[in-house]
């Protein structure tokens, strides 16, 4: 699938003034499990593009942009924070009325659905019903920034 694709099988929804962008395999589907897929940094949810058509055979696979990533908003001056990344997963998640789901997430997603997670332990109602993380910095103690990482968060970032 080719990202025009890509943009023209999802749509937005509006949040605090930004616009995000998700796609959703099939949101009528309630038969199957649905699959919550957090992208990595720098890229946006065309990440799970290759992936995408093997795990919609057995899901319903929901995939937003982060704000400041792919086709949401890019704000300027902004301070993004992985709290506000997880409250954005959380509002599309309530908007799409899903009360359980599988997570599965990648690279700077892994720290979203980390925060996800210890919200979601303190819930008496599970939301997550399983979890899967790839390579990402799980523990910030050995986690090795890759030079572009680095980079992004110097002066010369913006």
């Amino acid at each position: 699938m080719q990202p025009q694709q890509w943009l023209s099988s999802g749509q937005y929804f509006s949040y605090q003034n930004h616009r995000l962008f998700y796609i959703d395999s099939d949101p009528n589907n309630l038969r199957k499990p649905i699959l919550l897929m957090v992208h990595g940094f720098p890229t946006s949810s065309y990440d799970w593009h290759k992936v995408w058509p093997q795990l919609t055979e057995n899901f319903r696979c929901i995939a937003m942009d982060m704000l400041g990533f792919g086709y949401s908003d890019k704000p300027k001056q902004h301070r993004y924070s992985i709290h506000e990344q997880a409250d954005l997963q959380e509002e599309l998640l309530h908007r799409l009325e899903i009360t359980s789901l599988h997570l599965l997430a990648h690279d700077y997603g892994d720290t979203v659905a980390q925060e996800l997670l210890a919200r979601d332990n303190s819930r008496e109602k599970k939301l997550f019903r399983s979890t899967c993380l790839l390579n990402g910095g799980l523990f910030p103690e050995t986690h090795k920034a890759r030079p572009i990482q680095k980079l992004l968060i110097s002066p010369i970032g913006p």
